[in-house]
């Protein structure tokens, strides 16, 4: 009998530190467009944008290591520094700072955060501005194309 009521007290109090632990984990999901990205607070972006930055990095750094030099992977990595290049020299806060900017503009609300992301790198290299309102327009369809059938399917 002891051994019962033993178990039963400690059944209770894993499932209480379960519970706790759930409440106190915070949960960042990725935003998916601006519209989420606004939802965010600014401590939320912040971790998300280093997130994001570090990983790129990463991924960049990984395909030339895994590749080799000389080969189409290691040429890929080393286009896609080239186009993006202010990539890697952008903080965290700046990343930001430039989605903040870019989603001021209610129309680009629609626009995924992987594209506002590569479109303000391309404005923070020096792109021409009718090459980057292009992809803007681009991106703005397809993001209420997506939006409109989202919201269909619930």
């Amino acid at each position: 009998m002891k051994n019962l009521v033993l178990g039963i007290a400690l059944l209770l109090v894993s499932v209480a530190g379960v519970a706790a632990d759930r409440q106190t984990t915070p949960e960042i999901n990725a935003p998916s467009n601006g519209e989420e990205w606004l939802k965010l607070s600014s401590t939320e972006k912040l971790f998300w944008a280093i997130g994001f930055s570090q990983g790129y990095r990463d991924a960049l750094d990984k395909i030339d290591v895994t590749s080799g030099p000389g080969t189409p992977c290691a040429s890929l990595a080393a286009r896609t520094e080239r186009q993006t290049s202010t990539s890697g020299k952008l903080s965290g806060f700046e990343l930001v700072s430039g989605l903040e900017r870019f989603y001021a503009d209610p129309a680009n609300t629609v626009i995924p955060v992987g594209s506002a992301i590569r479109i303000y790198l391309l404005q923070a290299s020096g792109k021409d501005q009718m090459t980057i309102q292009e992809l803007i327009d681009t991106a703005r369809l397809l993001g209420s194309e997506s939006t409109r059938r989202a919201s269909v399917q619930r």
